[in-house]
């Protein structure tokens, strides 16, 4: 018998199958004397690493990101590995889910996933596919069959079998090995939506340039998480607070409430309560040597490639920061239209009215093609505590059957109509998108009632006060008045928009949902030269983000229509005190500026 770990081994077991059969007891176990046996899963899958690559680099010599990133990746369900090319991120995942595949090939399926077929067979699939074929080069008993074809290593082996074979399809398990999937075909974003229903012991998942996946990519967490035991790890560069990366990597207290590291750091994510690994590509374990000494870690970021970036793109540029530091850029947060912070009350849908006198919006962003059609309706009253509050209730997609005999416009208008009644909405309190369409109002006015209301995007800002707490000092007359919409904004669109930010920020919006929070965050804005607000269009935000903010769009005719019917935007609860005149305040500081220059002395 072999002694080692604390237990006793056959005397014919191999160092490597030491080590796997230590993995299949969780990495330390009680032997028969309540001894504990073995060392932990880091120290055994760091050993099997060295039997099965000994030419990789580890912790032997010092490469502290190897170290990090194996430990949280088998101690945490979901791990998000963030950080600037050419740090590690791909490999690591890579060897660690295919050590586990060689310990439980029966019961294991790895899903590796990337953007299309050539970035999968280029990055984390030829990573895999490499590793895997020197390992049971020097290990035949190891398991596995490559099928190329099919982007797939299989458990099965069919002898004498065609890949393309009736026999081949019906016998060969693709659930027990590691399959490699694309999440673009044909220029469309497909996600995991196939193989969300699969069904393993234990189901891996390395997501890979999670930032250029669709936004629809994190859903399908939820369905493989039903497996007795699933784990995933989701890698990429840092782009944008709100692609799948970002929201997969975002700290419990959100991005806004988080500096930007200057040190790799490891946080606690609100996504499925992961764990997310930042690493920073100006502490990369090379920057721990002299710098008179030759580059420790090639494949590591270094100075030469921070060097290399630098001739290009200046410090403060998105490819510097997403390729050499690796960090969220969270001064962004400051150019957007609404953050998470901003909306944690929004997102509450609870509201204590003070009666039941309320004022109730139906609104509708119509598309008939492409886009959503969005329709949903809200109500604003007076609230316990003197606030006058707009409660959103969940917006709905319209259905548009292109089966149907009526044309889109009278589906549309005939399904607002059922809603309103049903929810005792009246037609002059329903407020629909006209932009660039005018016969949605026809058929409206066909189908129920003509006194429904268009509101159009375009054109210039209205006349009305931004809200009960802009001021400015009128430059004609010096006296301190209500700034207006078209002296602070430069688009009407940028007005709807905007005026949902400030009812959040005066705490008068409740029963926002993720949905629409999420696209509020995805519009950027800036300010012009004469210190006026313009949003970004909405064709350069469908190209930045690769959708139409339709459910935003939606708010922002409800917060219009309420606007339209009274509702007052202003962070002061009390409505007195709201239209209080304040002209007394500037008598009595002028009267007092005249006071002390009657009394002031004057040299001659």
């Amino acid at each position: 018998m072999i002694e080692k770990y604390g237990t006793q081994w056959p005397y014919h077991a191999t160092p490597l199958e030491i080590e796997m059969e230590c993995i299949r007891y969780g990495g330390s176990w009680k032997g028969k004397s309540g001894k504990v046996c073995g060392k932990g899963l880091p120290h055994h899958y760091e050993q099997m690493r060295r039997i099965i690559w000994p030419e990789l680099d580890g912790e032997h010599n010092g490469q502290r990101w190897h170290v990090l990133i194996r430990n949280e990746i088998l101690k945490n369900k979901v791990t998000v590995l963030m950080g600037p090319g050419s740090s590690g991120k791909t490999h690591s995942p890579a060897w660690i889910y295919l050590c586990e595949y060689f310990v439980f090939p029966e019961e294991t399926c790895v899903l590796v996933s990337s953007t299309d077929m050539r970035g999968l067979r280029l990055r984390v699939w030829g990573e895999l596919t490499s590793l895997w074929e020197r390992a049971v080069q020097r290990f035949d008993f190891l398991a596995g069959h490559l099928i190329d074809s099919r982007v797939a290593i299989t458990t099965d082996k069919i002898e004498n079998a065609d890949e393309g074979g009736l026999e081949d399809r019906r016998v060969r398990d693709m659930r027990k090995g590691i399959i490699g999937i694309p999440t673009v075909q044909n220029g469309k974003q497909i996600g995991l939506g196939k193989w969300a229903g699969i069904k393993q012991k234990r189901v891996r998942l390395i997501a890979d340039e999670a930032q250029f996946m669709g936004p629809s990519f994190l859903s399908a967490f939820a369905n493989l998480n039903k497996n007795e035991d699933f784990r995933a790890c989701v890698l990429g560069n840092p782009c944008d607070m709100i692609d799948p990366l970002g929201r997969a990597a975002e700290p419990i207290d959100g991005w806004d409430a988080h500096m930007e590291p200057t040190k790799t750091e490891v946080w606690k994510t609100r996504f499925m309560n992961g764990t997310c690994v930042n690493l920073i590509g100006t502490d990369s374990p090379n920057f721990d040597y002299p710098p008179d000494q030759p580059t420790r870690f090639k494949y590591l970021i270094s100075k030469e490639k921070i060097a290399d970036t630098l001739s290009f793109f200046p410090k403060d540029s998105v490819e510097y920061y997403s390729q050499c530091v690796g960090a969220m850029k969270i001064g962004t947060l400051s150019r957007r239209v609404l953050t998470r912070k901003l909306c944690e009350q929004a997102l509450s849908d609870v509201c204590f009215w003070e009666s039941s006198t309320r004022t109730r919006i139906y609104a509708v962003d119509a598309a008939y093609g492409g886009d959503r059609c969005v329709g949903g309706w809200g109500e604003f009253g007076m609230c316990l505590d003197g606030k006058v509050r707009l409660l959103i209730h969940p917006p709905v997609i319209i259905p548009i059957s292109v089966r149907s005999e009526k044309e889109p416009e009278y589906q549309i208008a005939e399904f607002v109509r059922r809603e309103c009644e049903g929810n005792s909405i009246l037609p002059q309190n329903m407020y629909h998108d006209a932009t660039g369409r005018g016969s949605l109002g026809t058929a409206l006015a066909r189908v129920w009632s003509a006194e429904c209301n268009p509101v159009e995007f375009g054109g210039q800002p209205s006349e009305r006060p931004v809200s009960m707490d802009h001021y400015i000092n009128d430059p004609k007359t010096r006296v301190r008045r209500l700034k207006l919409c078209q002296e602070h904004y430069v688009k009407f669109v940028t007005e709807l928009w905007f005026s949902v930010r400030y009812a959040i920020e005066a705490d008068q919006l409740r029963g926002m949902t993720e949905e629409v929070m999420e696209e509020g965050c995805m519009r950027e804005w800036d300010r012009t030269k004469d210190d006026k607000i313009e949003l970004e269009t909405k064709l350069d935000m469908k190209e930045r983000v690769g959708r139409s903010p339709d459910l935003m769009d939606w708010l922002s005719i409800i917060c219009e229509g309420a606007r339209r019917r009274g509702f007052l935007i202003s962070k002061l609860a009390n409505e007195s005190v709201e239209n209080s005149n304040y002209e007394w305040m500037r008598d009595l500081n002028e009267r007092q500026k005249n006071f002390r220059q009657a009394r002031e002395l004057s040299f001659r």
